[in-house]
């Protein structure tokens, strides 16, 4: 069954089987930043954050492009600060895509620059179209990147690469992107959201949602802790999820050849701790 949530006309929200579809939805603007998708986004995250129903995050883009960062329709006032008179928050999500406790998968079914790229590589999972554009082009339009991606980027694919893909800022397509680790995957534009969707099945189905928010929390924290912090972080995790009854369920499902049947609840069980 699909329930649809109404965030705005400009960011589309549904969950069905355990996965949340967020849409950004300004086709005819190649789905630009506005307003609308900042405000829509941060909820969204929000209540998939909160709600059990939602095991699996999936964003992805109406029409032919993801996100083709800033719009620019504004000319030469887009980045102008005099002009706008107000400080810009570079995280400016209410609830950045790290923070949400379930996996978050960014299916960019076509071009995303810019913010727009910066919005995905905050995801956890990245599935590009062969056909796409994708890169960090701020240093071409004379301002900083945004979404903290000179934190988020080497750790992606390592410094040398992270420099140049923000300083230089080349485009890349779907296939270059992957060779350069910025992705898992790239597909046929055609095929992106299918396979964004089976992938988040596959989780949905047979991840423990509790185990699988844990699992996300340490790798986003461990880019910051010592080999032994993160050790002991992980231990003290691993003997709570042991006294859950997930752990139990886990192994019957396996012996039993048989789709689990989790319990573990992410808004109930989180440990205070982590």
């Amino acid at each position: 069954t699909a329930t649809d949530f109404v965030m705005n006309d400009e960011l589309l929200f549904e969950v069905s089987d355990g996965i949340a579809l967020i849409t950004l939805n300004r086709p005819a603007a190649y789905n630009t930043i506005s307003p609308g998708i900042m405000d829509g986004l941060g909820a969204a995250y929000q209540r998939c954050d909160e709600d059990d129903d939602v095991r699996v995050v999936v964003v992805t883009g109406a029409g032919d492009a993801f996100c083709a960062g800033a719009d620019m329709s504004g000319g030469g006032d887009t980045f102008d600060g005099s002009a706008h008179g107000v400080d810009i928050d570079s995280c400016p999500l209410s609830m950045q895509a790290w923070d949400v406790r379930k996996p978050v998968i960014a299916a960019c079914n076509g071009h995303a620059v810019g913010a727009g790229m910066g919005l995905a590589a905050q995801a956890d999972m990245r599935i590009l179209a062969n056909e796409g554009k994708y890169g960090f082009l701020q240093t071409r339009r004379g301002v900083i990147a945004d979404f903290a991606i000179e934190y988020v980027l080497p750790r992606l694919v390592g410094f040398e690469r992270a420099f140049e893909l923000i300083v230089r800022a080349p485009r890349l397509t779907g296939q270059e992107a992957v060779e350069w680790g910025l992705a898992s995957r790239s597909v046929p534009a055609v095929e992106v959201l299918s396979t964004a969707l089976e992938i988040a099945g596959d989780m949905s189905r047979n991840c423990a949602p509790l185990v699988a928010g844990m699992h996300k929390r340490l790798l986003w924290r461990g880019l910051d802790m010592s080999l032994d912090d993160l050790a002991a972080l992980e231990s003290r995790s691993l003997n709570y999820t042991m006294t859950r009854p997930d752990a139990v369920e886990g192994g019957m499902a396996y012996f039993d050849k048989r789709e689990p049947e989790w319990s573990g609840s992410v808004s109930r069980e989180w440990p205070d701790w982590l």
